[in-house]
């Protein structure tokens, strides 16, 4: 499975539509079936979509149990800049076959790939460049999904880390935002979002 997109993103001065990044595609669609897990703030789905529409990002993984929600709010902001993929890595069956009623309520299907199983595993069944990363899986898991990742991260890649200081998940966070911290290939920053964000950029 591709995740370039058909047509190359151009990065040129353009009018995004007039819609409120966090309103659905559709607007008759229920706003319930885009709102992140309960566990994200509105100002990290907020975040997600703010950072596709800034860097023109067209290629989107994200993975972890709310994956699918923030996927569908991310192909929102994917929409509106023309087009591009989100790829969402669950492992929960069930919750890959509800998530494709959800996302054609929201409108953003055309946009949106959901893989089930072995986050890692699925991930090998991608190919092409990845140019934004959206950790939202267990602590432990972030750092062995980043590693699987980086070899397609282009330069200026994003990666977001979602509960990097959650309660529980510290220490397995912390390894991952030590290695971006320490790592000269990224520039990072945590952000006070819920659980804390952390936000990286590939500078190599």
């Amino acid at each position: 499975m591709r995740l370039t997109p058909q047509a190359p993103y151009v990065r040129k001065a353009r009018q995004v539509h007039r819609t409120h990044v966090k309103q659905l595609p559709d607007e008759s669609a229920d706003r319930t079936a885009v709102r992140p897990a309960q566990a994200d703030t509105e100002s990290t789905a907020t975040l997600l979509q703010q950072l596709v529409l800034a860097t023109g990002a067209t290629a989107v993984v994200a993975c972890g149990p709310a994956a699918v929600r923030r996927a569908a709010s991310i192909a929102c902001a994917l929409r509106d800049n023309g087009g591009g993929r989100v790829v969402a890595c669950v492992s929960d069956a069930d919750q890959a076959l509800d998530a494709s009623v959800m996302l054609e309520t929201a409108g953003v299907a055309r946009y949106v790939d959901v893989l089930h199983g072995d986050i890692r595993q699925a991930l090998r069944r991608l190919s092409g460049p990845v140019d934004l990363l959206v950790l939202g899986c267990p602590g432990e898991e972030h750092l062995p999904i980043f590693r699987a990742v980086e070899p397609r991260l282009l330069p200026g890649a994003l990666i977001v880390a979602m509960g990097s200081q959650a309660r529980g998940d510290r220490s397995h966070g912390e390894s991952l935002v030590r290695f971006l911290s320490h790592d000269d290939g990224y520039v990072s920053l945590s952000l006070p979002l819920e659980g804390g964000v952390e936000v990286a950029v590939r500078a190599l």
